[in-house]
């Protein structure tokens, strides 16, 4: 206790002999001299209120002359007397400015006069600050401006303290309305439906808009005063050679454009590109929908063929009516159109309470979402019908007409039919999937709706497509599972083009179809992509017997390769710079089929590339998909030849799509094994592959190409 009692009677003495140490100066603070190790001067601050090194002034309520003032509170936060020494304000006019109406910015005369003595603010004595105020006056061209004050004083730390008065606070922020712009569904036809677009500036300057882009589905498009862009222009875009310009509080319409060629769903994006600090340089992305909403109409069959049938008897084929859409399908009439023949008739008995003429305007067949209705279409022949001079039937012929509220306003489905004093089965083909697929699609036949003029349909024999007959296109090898004579195959198509299905049966009675009298039946199957990039790959090696066959071994390996412009693997082909190849991440192949986070960290962007084919065991094809390319990236093709099972060397052909439309196809004959081909590369947005040989040198092949980390056997 008795050192401590001693620590503070030092500490007090020593704290006493301090405060007198202090020497006044000329300004009434304490100045302490070189040595004196035990005096404490004074140190004046200046301080602001508002402290902010920026002041602003939002001028965009004012009008041309009008007046807007902002102050400052000069004090002393320190010790001792601050000397107020010098206040001043600087100001230009900026360049492309006129002040029309006096210097736009002004320093108010001080109520005092310079040099000042402001002392501190916790002490007791006056004067404790003094106010400097700074007058704007706005100007009619309304640019921005800015002007500097500047305080000299003794603070011994910050001696010209400056602030910007500023008029520069206000942002252009771009609203789109309506967004999403949905044209609903719209009718088939040539010409565009426009719809008006909104472009609001509710920020507090000029906004400039400069320019425009469509993504996504190129029936989408844009049009203002003096553009007018879609489909491929669309995907390009317009820069504008003048923007236009959007007041603070006003806004400016442009218009969206559909042209509905297809029921086919249409989804986009327009791009507005601004000066909007938020969303102008990436582009304000307003979604575009089309023909997502709205009634649809599914009729099967698109065709109605009886085939021969016995004079006087009647043959009944149901159409089936489907409501395939997001509302309720009216079905306003069914009727046969002008020049059908009386033979064939309409029974709407299976409807259930409805009028035996059938549905019209003003009483409408209402089909709910999901569901379907069937009309009895009857053929009915009065005479056996006249053959031509190859001594073919000449049938009665007829379009039914389907009228309703869907895309398709008004189906025509082709009838015909023949009378017949011949027992004849007719084949029928049914495919599920339609007449057009993508690739990969796994088409499910059905054969069962063949039939005879009496008894059943006994036997059935598809003949499958195939290159050779130009049935299927060049490098198809896929067959009827299980078997050509089962009435329900399933068959794969692979590879972009045309196939036709034939098909012929026979009856109980051992009368088969296939004659001029009972002719087979066709169907034929477009298989397009629907992605913005589509590679195919397919090969030919001579020296492989049966390309059709599969399994390890039995054909030989190539593979496709799909490399992002970040790729960078080993520099084996020797020119300086890291090939793309391989690359476990930017290199799509067979190791890494199915990237991640090319681009969008946002799962649903669809802008990752896919492998959806690898094959292993010869003639391809393998197939590369990519829905939503990033616009400013390279993408490079190539195709390494893997392993060759001793069956030497491969003929490699790869084609480029862009939708349904073939951009690109080469071949490169006699490929070797451990072959690297740099086929090309594709500058998104641009549709087009360019070679990555030299216009006029062969095409860009590595010999013996082996990445050590995905080394072929043998090699």
């Amino acid at each position: 206790m008795r050192r401590l009692q001693r620590g503070l009677q030092i500490a007090g003495a020593l704290a006493l002999a301090l405060g007198v140490a202090g020497c006044p100066d000329d300004t009434g603070g304490n100045q302490c001299q070189p040595g004196d190790q035990f005096c404490i001067q004074d140190a004046p601050q200046l301080g602001r209120d508002p402290g902010d090194e920026t002041l602003e002034i939002t001028d965009s309520a004012l009008s041309p002359g009008d007046p807007a003032y902002k102050s400052v509170r000069l004090l002393n936060r320190g010790t001792g007397t601050l000397k107020l020494e010098d206040v001043r304000l600087e100001y230009e006019v900026p360049a492309g400015a006129t002040d029309d109406f006096g210097a736009a910015f002004e320093l108010l005369p001080l109520p005092v006069e310079l040099p000042f003595a402001i002392l501190p603010i916790d002490g007791l004595e006056l004067p404790k600050g003094v106010n400097v105020q700074v007058r704007y006056t706005k100007q009619t061209d309304g640019l921005p401006r800015t002007a500097t004050l500047v305080l000299e004083s003794n603070d011994i730390v910050s001696k010209i303290q400056k602030v910007v008065v500023t008029t520069d606070v206000g942002v252009p922020r771009l609203i789109v309305t309506p967004s999403p712009v949905d044209f609903g569904l719209v009718p088939k036809s040539s010409v565009p439906l426009a719809k008006s677009v909104t472009l609001l500036n509710t920020g507090s300057r000029v906004l400039n808009v400069s320019g425009f882009r469509i993504t996504g589905d190129g029936r989408f498009g844009v049009r203002g005063d003096g553009f007018d862009i879609s489909g491929p222009d669309g995907v390009l875009g317009v820069d504008l050679a003048n923007a236009i310009a959007v007041p603070a509080g006003e806004s400016r319409t442009v218009e969206a454009t559909f042209l509905s060629d297809s029921p086919t769903p249409a989804e986009g994006n327009l791009l507005v590109f601004s000066d909007d600090p938020t969303s102008g340089s990436s582009g304000l992305a307003v979604p575009l929908i089309g023909n997502k909403s709205g009634p649809c109409i599914l009729v099967t069959p698109r065709k109605v063929d009886f085939g021969g049938k016995l004079v006087g008897n009647v043959a009944t084929i149901q159409v089936k009516l489907e409501s395939c859409g997001t509302e309720a399908l009216k079905v306003t009439s069914v009727a046969f159109g002008p020049g059908s023949s009386p033979d064939f008739g309409l029974d709407f008995s299976d409807l259930g309470g409805g009028s035996a003429a059938g549905p019209s305007a003003a009483t409408p067949i209402v089909v709910p979402i999901n569901d379907f209705v069937t009309i009895d279409v009857t053929f009915t022949p009065d005479a056996v019908n006249p053959r031509d001079a190859d001594n073919v039937p000449i049938p009665d012929q007829g379009t039914l007409l389907v009228g309703s509220n869907a895309f398709e306003a008004e189906v025509k489905v082709p009838v015909s039919g023949a009378g017949s004093d011949v027992e004849c089965p007719t084949p029928v083909i049914h495919i599920e999937e339609g007449e057009e697929v993508i690739p990969q699609t796994v088409l499910h036949l059905d054969a069962s709706e063949s039939y005879a003029p009496f008894g059943a349909v006994k036997d059935f024999l598809w003949q499958r497509p195939r290159p050779e007959n130009g049935t299927a296109p060049a490098g198809t090898t896929s067959v009827l599972v299980p078997a050509s004579t089962d009435p329900q195959p399933v068959f794969a198509v692979d590879i972009v083009g045309t196939y036709v299905f034939r098909l012929d049966v026979v009856d109980q009675s051992g009368n088969a179809s296939g004659s001029p009298q009972c002719p087979t039946a066709e169907y034929t199957v477009i298989v397009q992509p629907d992605q913005a990039i589509h590679v195919e790959l397919t090969w030919h090696t001579p020296g492989d017997p049966d390309e059709s066959d599969s399994g390890e071994g039995n054909g030989t390996d190539l593979d496709l390769h799909f490399a992002h412009q970040n790729a960078n693997g080993p520099d084996l082909d020797g020119d300086g710079s890291p090939d793309p190849w391989f690359d476990d991440k930017w290199d799509v192949f067979w190791w890494n089929t199915n990237p991640r986070q090319w681009g969008s960290f946002d799962p649903a962007a669809q802008d990752d590339p896919s492998l959806d084919r690898d094959d292993t065991d010869g003639a391809g094809p393998e197939n590369l998909n990519l829905s939503v390319p990033e616009d400013g990236v390279t993408y490079t093709i190539g195709v390494h030849y893997w392993k060759d099972y001793s069956f030497g060397t491969s003929d490699a052909t790869v084609k480029v799509f862009h939708y349904a439309d073939l951009v690109y196809e080469v071949t490169y004959p006699a490929m070797k094994w451990l072959d690297m081909w740099c086929v090309g590369q594709i500058h998104w947005p641009a549709p087009v592959v360019e070679r990555c040989a030299a216009e006029a040198d062969p095409e860009y092949v590595t010999p013996n190409y082996v990445n050590n980390f995905f080394r072929p056997p043998g090699s």
